[in-house]
């Protein structure tokens, strides 16, 4: 027996929020879902315009989240209730917190990516999980990066996995597409970078190398590495060594080695 109808509001924006989980449709209106507290927090803080917001109020426990629903209620957005069965379906959470807003962002262009003088770039070729992408761009965000560039064809920056695992870092870290690796290693060379690679393979240590600004960090896939091509493009490769069964590290943990030892070679502090 069909269900009682839903409020046209309510029907009109789970029909968004199911639209944009095709890439085509988020880079086509350059808007994306985000759940999470944090994450529609931090779209809010960055100033990006929000479509609506949707909230389970059965589920919502945060006093800074309702909070949040208020300020952007009086600034005209929106306002979607759902029962938590309702949110439930459009959550991919085990345990939704009630909280999402469909917003206005999406990745910069490369050419569009203008890092300052000295800046520590990321370029990540064909990271394939976007929670791994996710927390990559968190990490470069704590890191300091001034950017990250996603090339290949990997996880999308705007998934909505990839943006709750940055913590909404994805909305104040300028973040760029580049269609293919070599591309992005060319963008950075123009701009007077140096280019390290990793690589399981690479001879050096991480660590025996005499980083200097400007600087771009090239990571590959969490299984494959880098593409060949990419590779040669590169200045230099180097490996993180490994003293355990694993052949490798998770690609943002490898990420984060990576950053930090070039933070501690700076004089960071």
């Amino acid at each position: 027996m069909p269900g009682a109808p839903q409020p046209p509001s309510e029907r009109r924006w789970v029909a968004r929020v199911r639209a944009l989980a095709e890439p085509r449709a988020r880079r086509a209106e350059r808007a994306c879902f985000v759940e999470g507290i944090r994450a529609v927090l931090a779209a809010e803080e960055a100033g990006l315009p929000v479509e609506a917001v949707l909230l389970c109020p059965e589920s919502l426990r945060s006093e800074a989240a309702w909070d949040a629903v208020a300020r952007l209620e009086r600034h005209g957005v929106p306002r979607v209730d759902l029962p938590a069965r309702r949110f439930a379906q459009l959550s991919d959470m085990d345990n939704p917190v009630g909280l999402a807003a469909v917003v206005g962002w999406a990745p910069a262009a490369l050419d569009a990516l203008d890092p300052p003088p000295g800046a520590l770039v990321v370029i990540a070729e064909d990271v394939g999980d976007a929670g791994n992408l996710g927390t990559l761009l968190r990490t470069a965000d704590g890191a300091g990066a001034a950017a990250v560039v996603v090339a290949g064809s990997g996880a999308d920056p705007s998934h909505r996995r990839c943006l709750r695992a940055s913590l909404g870092t994805a909305f104040r870290l300028p973040v760029a597409l580049a269609g293919e690796g070599p591309r992005a290693v060319s963008w950075a060379r123009a701009r007077g970078m140096a280019v390290v690679a990793t690589s399981a393979h690479a001879e050096r240590a991480h660590w025996g190398v005499d980083y200097r600004p400007p600087l771009a960090l090239v990571v590959g896939s969490e299984e494959r590495g880098l593409r060949p091509e990419t590779a040669a493009a590169c200045d230099l490769a180097v490996r993180i060594p490994m003293w355990g069964t694993a052949s490798s590290l998770n690609v943002a943990v490898a990420t984060g080695v990576l950053l930090y030892e070039v933070r501690r070679a700076w004089g960071g502090g």
